[in-house]
């Protein structure tokens, strides 16, 4: 996770357009992100084409220039004004022909660059785990689901990597999972806490106050984390880069408030 409060909430809801694509199940969620392996093979696909219309290009360099010699070095007995006008006519499709050729290496390198960062992340994934035993920090209804949804005020389409719940402010807030406290940040709505869970699952609740407890504790399911700042809390889960819908991985009865547990 970003080390900086405000840089870890940038760079969590950089990724927030991602959630439309979420499943639409809790068995749905797989162990390995299957959107990952077919990205790489259309871009493995879309390389082998462009491979073989950058090869097309490069031949059809290599004729132009032999058609290029055989005027400069042959056509002697063209007069001078038509084989000025041929080699000036046979240079401007070499050059239009050389930088299309260019043009398709560019995209055909820098498509390589973007099959193996998919690639890399693909392995990444593969080494994510079971989902967490999962709770809701608050018990309140939801005000607002995960995916792109127009706000209530300005019909704005918004992409929410979470869930929003309603909350009694100073209410008692828990943790969704058991694991470390990697994170604890103040934003303008009230304080951030991240919790990792371990196998590449966290969780981030915001919208707090009186937060219970600090970076590096680790936490039981159901502890508590400290208070609600107002009369909603925000709550996201995350697998790897990509965030889930919590609501699919929540437990029917929640786990009771436990004391803090903070590391010596």
């Amino acid at each position: 996770m970003p080390r900086s409060g405000r840089a870890a909430r940038l760079a969590l809801a950089a990724l927030a357009a991602a959630v439309v694509t979420g499943p639409a199940r809790a068995a749905d969620l797989p162990s390995v992100d299957p959107r990952g392996s077919r990205d790489v093979s259309t871009l493995t696909s879309r390389e082998a084409v462009l491979t073989e219309q950058a090869a097309g290009a490069q031949a059809a360099v290599r004729w132009r220039l032999r058609a290029l010699y055989r005027l400069v070095v042959a056509g002697g007995e063209l007069p001078a004004s038509t084989r000025a006008r041929a080699v000036d006519a046979v240079t401007r499709v070499l050059a239009r022909e050389l930088a299309e050729a260019r043009s398709l290496g560019d995209e055909r390198a820098q498509l390589r660059t973007e099959r193996d960062a998919l690639e890399t992340a693909a392995r990444a994934d593969e080494a994510i785990g079971a989902a967490p035993v999962v709770v809701a920090p608050v018990a309140g209804t939801i005000l607002a689901r995960f995916g792109v949804a127009p706000e209530r005020d300005t019909g704005v389409l918004v992409p929410r990597a979470g869930l929003r719940l309603a909350a009694i402010p100073r209410a008692a807030a828990r943790a969704p999972v058991a694991g470390l406290v990697a994170l604890v940040a103040d934003e303008p709505e009230g304080a951030a806490v991240v919790v990792d869970a371990g196998a590449g699952w966290s969780t981030i609740v915001s919208g707090l106050a009186d937060v219970a407890v600090a970076r590096g504790d680790r936490v039981a399911v159901g502890q508590r984390l400290g208070v609600a700042g107002g009369a909603a809390v925000s709550f996201e889960v995350w697998r790897g880069r990509r965030p889930v819908d919590p609501s699919l991985l929540l437990r029917a009865s929640p786990a009771p408030l436990a004391a803090p547990a903070r590391l010596p």
